[in-house]
C-alpha cells in the first residue's frame, strides 16, 4: 500500500466515525478517536516511499534476461551468473552496486540516461576545419563532415550506440582521435 492509500483509508476511517455517537465510555472517546485519526493522517503523509534505483542499461537487460525483478532469487542467479561467465563482474564486485541491485529489486528501478555527444574527430581538428561524425540513417552508414547539426543526418550519439553500431569508433577511439562534446538531452 502505498502512503497516499494509507492516508485515504485512514480519512475515510475518520470521515465514517467522527460523528457516529461517543459509546458508554463518554463523550471524550470520540474526541480522541478523532484526534489519534488526525495525528495518524498527518504522520502518514509525511512518510517518505521508497525511490526507485537508477541503474545503468546493461544491469537492466541483465535483470531482465535473470528474472523478475520482484524476485529476491534473482540476486543469488546474477551472482552465479556473475562468477561462472564474468558477465559484468566488475559491476557486481563493488559493494555499492550490490546494494543497488538489491534496491532496484525490492523497490523498482529507472535505466540511467546515457549522455549523448557531438563526436568530432581530432586530427582533422584545425581553426578552419572541424570533421564530425554523421550517420545517414536511411543508408544505414556513418560518415565525416564540417556539420555539427543536420535535419537529415544523425548527428548526436551514446556511446554504446557508436560502440555497437559505427565500425571506425574502436580504431578512432583507441588511437586517442575522437573528441566527444556534450550535446543537450532533448
Amino acid at each position: 500500500m502505498t502512503k497516499e492509500e494509507y492516508a485515504k483509508k485512514l480519512q475515510k476511517y475518520y470521515d465514517d466515525n467522527k460523528l457516529k455517537e461517543a459509546d458508554s465510555y463518554g463523550e471524550g472517546y470520540t474526541d480522541g478517536l478523532a484526534e489519534a485519526l488526525d495525528y495518524a493522517i498527518d504522520l502518514a503523509e509525511k512518510l517518505d516511499e521508497p525511490k526507485k534505483a537508477v541503474i545503468p542499461k546493461f544491469i537492466a537487460d541483465w535483470i531482465r534476461e535473470a528474472a523478475q525483478p520482484s524476485n529476491l532469487a534473482t540476486i543469488s542467479v546474477m551472482h552465479s551468473d556473475a562468477i561462472r561467465y564474468g558477465k559484468h563482474i566488475d559491476w557486481f564486485k563493488n559493494h555499492d552496486n550490490q546494494r543497488l541491485l538489491l534496491k532496484a529489486l525490492l523497490y523498482g528501478y529507472e535505466v540511467e540516461k546515457e549522455p549523448k555527444y557531438y563526436v568530432k574527430i581530432k586530427y582533422f581538428n584545425s581553426s578552419d576545419n572541424i570533421i564530425y561524425v554523421n550517420h545517414d540513417n536511411a543508408r544505414g552508414d556513418f560518415f565525416l563532415d564540417n556539420k555539427k547539426q543536420s535535419t537529415s543526418f544523425n548527428t548526436i550519439f551514446t556511446k554504446s550506440y557508436l560502440k555497437q553500431h559505427w565500425t571506425g569508433y574502436e580504431a578512432y577511439n583507441n588511437a586517442g582521435l575522437l573528441e566527444f562534446e556534450e550535446a543537450e538531452d532533448d
